[in-house]
């Protein structure tokens, strides 16, 4: 049997009902209320129960390194005909469009699946990592869409991988009404860093008003019951304003992708 990531199922039920992914050549002696089981080897080899310090050296699982869309991985103890349940941990590279398949120790290529679907390279961010098991030649992520990046809204700008921000500002208000304008258009309030980071690329964002006017963040400030506002005469122009206080404080909302 060569699933690697076995571990014993033990519940809190008569032993009649117990069950394991795994077959040891030993007694599995339930001392105590951890039902830990001791006296596993460190090895890596293909039909061996993995310990917590064979995992932890990253050796076992995790495939670095890759190139392109056909991921050649050769991970020895997985042996040379991986069964159902062969779990891969994997840094994306950079890829094309095209679909994503995995070669596994000369055998494959195995499409790359999500939620039922073939995997493009479109969506995938590289340097993000996927844990994929493998079930009946079909290589299936299991962490959802965890490595993918959202869209941004209708109305923001991409500013990086990090976020998105809207490029016209909202009329004036105090900090809360800020807020909660933007919540109720699914956003929130920019950072005092991101409204800088975008700032100082406002033209190549089309970005507008940035810095003739005070604008909120949702930073706090130095002083009690306000919060900072940035942008009067430059993109790193910062005070703080009366949270509560009306004034001539504009805002304008962020997205995290």
């Amino acid at each position: 049997m060569n699933t690697r990531f076995a571990t014993l199922i033990l519940p809190f039920v008569p032993w009649t009902f117990l069950a394991a992914q795994v077959i040891v050549d030993k007694a599995v002696v339930l001392d105590g209320p951890s039902r830990r089981v001791h006296g596993l080897e460190s090895t890596t080899a293909p039909n061996a129960a993995l310990n917590a310090e064979t995992l932890q050296r990253n050796t076992v699982q995790v495939a670095t390194g890759l190139t392109g869309n056909s991921w050649v991985i050769d991970l020895p103890s997985f042996g040379q005909s991986p069964d159902n349940g062969a779990q891969l941990v994997l840094e994306v590279p950079i890829v094309t469009a095209d679909p994503v398949s995995i070669v596994l120790n000369g055998t494959g290529p195995y499409p790359v699946m999500r939620e039922g679907a073939a995997v493009s390279g479109a969506e995938l961010v590289p340097g993000s990592w996927l844990s994929v098991v493998l079930a009946n030649d079909l290589f299936h992520i299991l962490n959802g869409s965890q490595d993918m990046r959202r869209p941004c809204p209708a109305g923001t700008v991409v500013v990086n991988d990090q976020y998105c921000i809207e490029p016209t500002e909202h009329g004036t208000g105090d900090y809360f009404q800020a807020g909660l304008a933007c919540a109720a258009s699914g956003l929130r309030l920019c950072t005092w860093a991101e409204f800088v980071a975008a700032c100082d690329h406002s033209i190549a964002l089309g970005m507008t008003a940035t810095t003739n006017n005070w604008e909120w963040t949702n930073n706090t400030s130095n002083e009690d019951n306000s919060a900072r506002i940035v942008g009067l005469n430059s993109c790193i122009s910062a005070g703080n304003w009366l949270s509560t206080g009306s004034g001539p404080v504009a805002f304008r909302c962020c997205f995290t992708r």
